[in-house]
């Protein structure tokens, strides 16, 4: 085989990989599949794409491959074939919150470049037009509006403190000027008082009389004159003081000849594309910096137990601080009870409306009599209230640690100033107009992608024979569609990047490469139909289809039926996990896949539909008891009464967009966790939740990450490491020397790697890409120094145990109890294939989430607990589907509420309840289209999860 035909990977030996040799064609769609720890990322993202990377590094600088010899080759022979490799990966943890959808697919650079030239601007303050006007322009309008008046020109000229005014007035008049408007009043610069002493220090504001006279045509040339002199003096800008007769008052006309405000005169600068971008300062919120957000204090924190009194301590972080503080406080409320007046024994939920709200946010300008320690009498005060005094307190206290306490009763909110826009008011007061609607840039940002691409299209319409502009909307254009092929059609613009899913994530990233309109690259994709729903598969299988065609070749990590369908040609890694995989099962098509027996491959039988994921488990139907959402309005949800029953597994599914995440997670799981775990969340708009009295406990097991620092790992988050480090420090070398169990641990000096303080790598400053990490020259990347290592349990160090699999870990300590429990625990959510010190940055969405799943598991099981889980099935096979729902069967079993959010057409068929949110996604969806028992989804007209469950059901057996 030629090698411009195929990808030639000859001895692969990364990770548990068999020294594989294999040959994948060019410009085609390869997926590889088998079972969770098979090899998969191993082959595609560890030897193919490592290698394109080193092979793009080594055409670089001399400086550059300096820097590349130490870093890591991939352990394989050669791969001969490869043109330049593009991963896109599902990895979003450690994303700057800075980056939005729109930032990172570039909208947002072509829609800062089109408000820049073509914004009408407006002025913040109050709406008018900000325009240029010449002289001439100037002594029109003045012409205009003050025809035949007496009027006076004005030079906006000095503002400061009557203290500097004394030294500048006087050379006002030695340059010939004989009048200054002064506080709102014409004075000759020549009164002797004209700063009387005893003035305020705050600074005045002092204009110039230029030249009186009558507005009329014969006077333009010297009212021209005396503006010219007017602009000189004010830096572009001058009044007009106007009056119709002796009898009637003057009036206003602000000028400029710079750009500024028609109706109250403010300038500004000319705009550019800066002051559309939130990351530089000529565009950012001056509040927030353009984050959008800020901590603030909210009364559902303030008084998390409102059934307490203001005496019993109903204001928590009002008890925080040192003694005087608390003292001071006690104080101020006991004197405000007695003003106001209210019970300080009453509990806060049965206090007025009116004096919970003052005592929560002030009382305006009526003052109080406080008399607070150290004063002889009582001073009348404001009384500001809690929440300022709060915030106050939070921003000046030099404790750090005073502050850290103060944070736990804050929640991140939009920013007050910019409500969330991120943009300062200048940036936001443009406007461009499409089709019969104007808006400005944080509104374009705010719509849909689908509403986006249709203000667009007008866009296009209307620029069509501008050729500045056209390139610029087409830009916009483009990327917009290539996001609604991708089915993210529902997502705003606005929307932070690191908040969606590993495959939102990773579908953004596609519809930016559709944009590049590259050929000839070799695409890497980890699963891109994670998070989609069944019914949105056909847009990303078009777009796969369309990257491929361009004569790109398609190199997909993939489980999903319909991708693997639709592949060109198909590889299986396995048969099983860890030390088990990485052996080839299967090379050919779809078809001959589906044409294997079991003992050929583990994915051909649940393709063909010959084996499918079965339920161990008796079949249960609801007793009457329903965990009920009354009218939950958060986001795009319409009201909605969603009813999950008690002891039943119930899975919650729906289009991408159509508002799963919002009713499970930002209503129900943040009102458990607060009711039932005591958490300080505060959960999405609803009426009510009903019987949460039921349960004793929530576990919430969602995808985010299990830390964002490599040190964290399954054997540190399971606490496995504390018991090994104990049993290490048992062993009889180690007791002679005298070590602690701290001895054991990369986080403390004494026992670990101080070279590299037990990360066991070095991070290496690429200056121009990324930065990149090599091991450790000391230790080798096992993290403890030499001495550490020399204790050994039956022969492995500390970093010997780290470096196994859970497998390999359960055959070495199958005698010890406490330490087998954990790891049968994490075997038991199929990670058995997992190093025990892998670090928590390298782990998949799926991965961390069966993670937490195995720490709860670990725990003694008391029945009662609801547990809420988010897509559970990310990254598995159909085998590890399988042991998925047989433990979470085992947890309804035992008296649990089990409620998955899933897309997942296995796991929707086995479940209890069904509850089908829709019918479209973003503003489409929002309602609940169906619930009830899974069996009658099907014949559900407007559900769409129906119409895949039927598809799914009739598909061809091999």
């Amino acid at each position: 085989m030629q090698a411009d035909t195929h990808i030639h990977i000859k001895g692969a030996r990364e990770h548990n990989l068999q020294n594989l040799e294999v040959r994948l064609p060019r410009g085609k769609l390869i997926v590889v599949t088998g079972p969770s720890g098979s090899g998969k990322s191993s082959l595609a993202f560890d030897t193919v794409y490592a290698e394109g990377y080193r092979k793009y590094m080594e055409s670089l600088s001399t400086s550059a491959r300096q820097v590349l010899e130490q870093l890591p080759r991939p352990d394989v022979d050669f791969v001969h074939g490869l043109s330049p490799v593009l991963a896109i990966e599902q990895r979003t943890a450690g994303e700057s919150p800075r980056n939005t959808i729109a930032t990172v697919t570039e909208v947002a650079d072509y829609a800062r470049l089109l408000w820049a030239l073509h914004g009408e601007a407006h002025c913040p303050k109050d709406g008018g037009r900000v325009v240029r006007r010449s002289l001439d322009d100037n002594v029109a309008r003045v012409l205009a509006e003050a025809a035949g008046q007496r009027i006076m020109v004005l030079a906006p000229a000095l503002h400061a403190k009557p203290s500097v005014l004394r030294d500048e007035l006087p050379r006002l008049r030695q340059r010939g000027f004989q009048r200054v408007r002064l506080q709102g009043e014409v004075k000759q610069l020549d009164e002797p008082d004209l700063l009387p002493s005893g003035l305020p220090p705050e600074e005045l504001a002092v204009d110039i009389v230029v030249d009186r006279l009558v507005a009329t045509v014969d006077q333009r040339s010297r009212l021209a004159d005396s503006l010219e002199l007017a602009f000189r003096e004010g830096q572009d800008r001058a009044v007009i003081l106007a009056q119709a007769d002796r009898s009637a008052p003057w009036r206003e006309i602000q000028l400029s000849q710079s750009l500024a405000c028609e109706i109250c005169g403010d300038v500004f600068e000319k705009l550019t594309p800066r002051h559309f971008s939130f990351n530089h300062s000529q565009g950012a919120c001056t509040t927030c910096g353009g984050l959008g957000r800020k901590l603030r204090f909210v009364p559902e924190l303030v008084v998390p137990d409102p059934t307490k009194s203001v005496h019993g301590g109903a204001l928590k972080p009002w008890r925080l601080g040192g003694k005087n503080l608390i003292i001071q406080h006690n104080a101020m409320l006991k004197q405000l009870a007695e003003q106001l007046p209210f019970d300080a024994k009453t509990p806060w939920q049965e206090l007025p409306e009116d004096t919970r709200q003052t005592l929560l946010h002030g009382a305006g300008d009526r003052l109080f009599a406080f008399k607070l320690k150290r004063m002889r009498q009582p001073r009348a005060m404001p009384w500001a209230g809690i929440i300022p005094s709060l915030e106050e307190t939070w921003r000046t206290t030099d404790s750090e640690g005073f502050r850290a306490r103060l944070t736990t009763y804050m929640i991140s909110g939009p920013c007050p100033e910019c409500k969330g826009t991120r943009l300062n008011a200048r940036s936001g007061a443009v406007i461009v107009r499409a089709g019969e609607r104007t808006l400005n840039l944080p509104e374009f940002f705010a719509l849909d992608v689908t509403a986006a691409h249709e203000v667009a299209q007008d866009l296009q319409a209307r620029f069509a024979k501008e050729e500045a502009l056209r390139d610029v909307v087409t830009g916009i254009e483009q990327r917009l569609r290539f996001l609604g092929q991708v089915g993210l059609g529902y997502l705003t613009l606005d929307r932070d990047y690191g908040s969606l899913s590993g495959g939102e994530s990773q579908r953004v990233r596609l519809a930016t490469q559709l944009g590049m309109g590259l050929m000839g690259v070799i695409y890497v994709l980890d699963e891109p139909s994670i998070g989609l729903h069944p019914a949105d598969n056909d847009r990303l299988l078009e777009l796969l289809r369309e990257l491929r065609d361009r004569g790109n070749t398609v190199l997909v990590v993939e489980h999903d039926e319909d991708t693997m369908r639709l592949a060109d040609e198909i590889l299986e890694l396995g048969p099983g996990a860890g030390s088990e995989g990485g052996r080839i099962l299967f090379q050919g098509t779809p078809q001959e896949l589906m044409a294997t027996s079991a003992k050929q491959s583990v994915s051909g039988p649940y393709l063909a539909k010959r084996q499918k994921v079965e339920k161990s488990a008796v079949n249960k139907v609801p007793d009457g008891a329903f965990l009920t959402v009354r009218e939950a309005r958060e986001h795009n949800l319409r009201g909605v009464d969603a009813r999950f029953p008690v002891g039943l597994l119930t899975c919650v599914t729906g289009v991408s967009g159509s508002g799963k995440s919002t009713l499970v997670n930002d209503i129900l799981a943040a009102g458990a966790a607060k009711k039932l775990n005591g958490a300080k969340s505060v959960p999405g708009l609803h009426r009510h939740i009903e019987h949460l009295d039921f349960f004793n406990k929530l576990v919430q097991v969602d995808q985010s990450p299990i830390g964002r620092s490599p040190r964290s790992n399954p054997a540190t988050y399971t606490k496995l490491l504390d018991l090994l480090r104990d049993l290490f420090a048992q062993v009889p070398l180690a007791k002679v020397r005298g070590y602690k169990a701290s001895r054991f641990s990369f986080n403390i000096r004494g026992g670990r790697c101080e070279r590299c303080q037990g990360d066991g790598a070095i991070k290496l400053d690429m200056q121009f890409m990324a930065n990149a990490y090599a091991p450790c020259p000391s230790c080798g990347g096992q993290r403890f120094n030499r001495e550490t290592l020399e204790v050994l349990f039956h022969g492995y160090s500390i970093a010997d145990v780290l470096a196994m699999t859970v497998r390999d870990a359960m055959d070495l300590f199958r005698n010890i109890p406490r330490i087998m429990d954990k790891l049968e625990t994490l075997a038991a959510v199929g990670l058995g294939y997992l190093q025990l010190g892998q670090s928590a940055t390298t782990l998949s969405g799926g991965e961390a989430q069966r993670l937490k799943l195995s720490l709860e598991l670990s725990k003694r099981q008391q029945g009662d607990t609801l547990y809420i889980l988010d897509e559970p099935t990310t990254g598995l096979h159909w085998v590890d589907i399988q042991h998925l729902m047989d433990l979470l069967f085992k947890l309804r079993d035992a008296g649990n509420t089990v409620i998955v959010i899933e897309h997942n057409l296995d796991v929707i068929n086995l479940a209890d309840w069904v509850i089908d949110l829709g019918p479209g996604g973003g503003r489409n969806g929002g309602d609940i289209v169906y619930a009830g028992d899974r069996r009658g989804i099907v014949d559900e007209p407007r559900s769409l999860t129906g119409a895949a469950l039927r598809r799914w059901a009739q598909a061809p057996v091999g």
